[in-house]
């Protein structure tokens, strides 16, 4: 959903590295690079070492589920939804020949959707590529209306 998480004061960039995170500065703050290496299986697998800013982040579901607005299973029936959804841009990055699974999905995207179609690109290419757009925005939209919160910063 991200592509970089700003570290906090009180976060340790020398103990994230040790843990095999990515880290990288910009404009003076230490960030992780996504996606994250730790998150493995659909789960943190340092969640008790976790930097803050992954301790304090509640998405729109979580948020909803604490409230009682929606039930467990709504808030599971979105995230089968996402995943899904997730699983299909994986796809179809792969059959336009693959793709670097360590850049965030979005920049994937953004980089096959870049690439300029050729006069003899075959009606199946065409065809990916055009669901390829449709499945990224509905992904965006889906993430937006049911997981991502509005902040003031980027995380």
């Amino acid at each position: 959903m991200f592509h970089i998480v700003k570290l906090q004061p009180g976060d340790s960039p020398r103990e994230f590295a040790s843990l095999g995170l990515k880290l990288k500065r910009k404009r003076k703050q230490d960030c992780i690079l996504q996606p994250c290496p730790a998150h493995l299986e659909s789960r943190c697998s340092i969640y008790d070492a976790r930097p803050i800013r992954c301790r304090i982040f509640e998405c729109r579901q979580l948020q909803r589920v604490a409230t009682g607005e929606i039930s467990e299973a709504g808030a599971q029936e979105k995230i089968i939804e996402a995943t899904g959804l997730v699983a299909e841009v994986n796809q179809l990055l792969f059959r336009k020949g693959g793709s670097n699974i360590r850049l965030p999905l979005s920049k994937r995207c953004e980089t096959a959707m870049a690439e300029p179609l050729h006069p003899t690109s075959d009606e199946a290419s065409v065809r990916d590529r055009t669901r390829l757009e449709r499945v990224m925005q509905k992904l965006n939209a889906l993430l937006d209306q049911e997981f991502r919160i509005e902040t003031a910063e980027p995380l």
